[in-house]
């Protein structure tokens, strides 16, 4: 299994080799330097890595919404893996790094355009639904390893503002796809302020005039649950 892993060329398994040749000691390190040839290879940054990974989301043309019973308008496996790679570069990383350099510099960045190019804003460059879908899945994934860690007040943050953008998300129009997006992104945030966000995608569930998937209603049953082992 290891051998098929490390001699593989996917996105995760570069990122499992970084992650590797900067955490490995010893005879391990010996033996990974000696099977993956590192010596003839210079060590690639996370950060450079992290960076590059999502240019490449942003930028790949052929990228659209893969329509799923079970889970709605749902990202491409090829996104999956590309999101899933740069969630394991920024565990390494620990949060405090992924807070300061992605989550604020890379993610909301790009959030924010988009909102101004919905307002009508000059200068301001059309960014694919799509892409904004995978920029929330990726924040809901990376502010968890803040609740891992112990910043439950700066995930709090995050959450608001996905749960104001979710509570205007019917008087603005926003994208189905993208909706869910914020929906499972909140989701994953719960823990942050669970009593609060149960109410944000209560409400949401309610005024939609779309079927809302299972998957999503399974998520919220399992907010509404963390809600009540709080209260209790």
């Amino acid at each position: 299994m290891w051998h098929d892993i490390f001699i593989s060329q996917s996105v995760i398994n570069k990122a499992m080799q970084l992650v590797a040749r900067q955490r490995a000691k010893g005879e391990v390190r010996n033996c990974l330097r000696a099977f993956l040839n590192w010596e003839k290879n210079a060590p690639v940054d996370v950060g450079f890595m992290v960076s590059k990974l999502l240019l490449t989301i942003q930028l790949c043309p052929k990228t659209e919404f893969q329509s799923s019973e079970k889970f709605g308008e749902d990202l491409s496996d090829n996104t999956w893996e590309y999101i899933f790679a740069i969630d394991l570069l920024c565990c390494h990383q620990k949060w405090i790094w992924t807070h300061d350099n992605i989550i604020s510099k890379e993610l909301w960045p790009v959030m924010d355009k988009w909102i101004k190019y919905r307002k009508g804003h000059a200068n301001i460059a059309y960014t694919p639904d799509i892409i904004i879908a995978s920029i929330l899945r990726l924040i809901g994934r990376l502010g968890q390893l803040g609740l891992k860690e112990g910043f439950p007040s700066a995930v709090k943050s995050i959450s608001s503002v996905i749960g104001m953008f979710i509570q205007h998300a019917q008087d603005e129009d926003i994208p189905w796809g993208i909706q869910l997006a914020a929906v499972y992104a909140l989701c994953d945030l719960s823990p942050s302020n669970p009593a609060e966000i149960s109410r944000i995608l209560e409400a949401w569930r309610r005024e939609t005039s779309h079927s809302v998937p299972s998957a999503v209603l399974s998520c919220l049953e399992e907010v509404s649950c963390l809600c009540a082992e709080e209260v209790g």
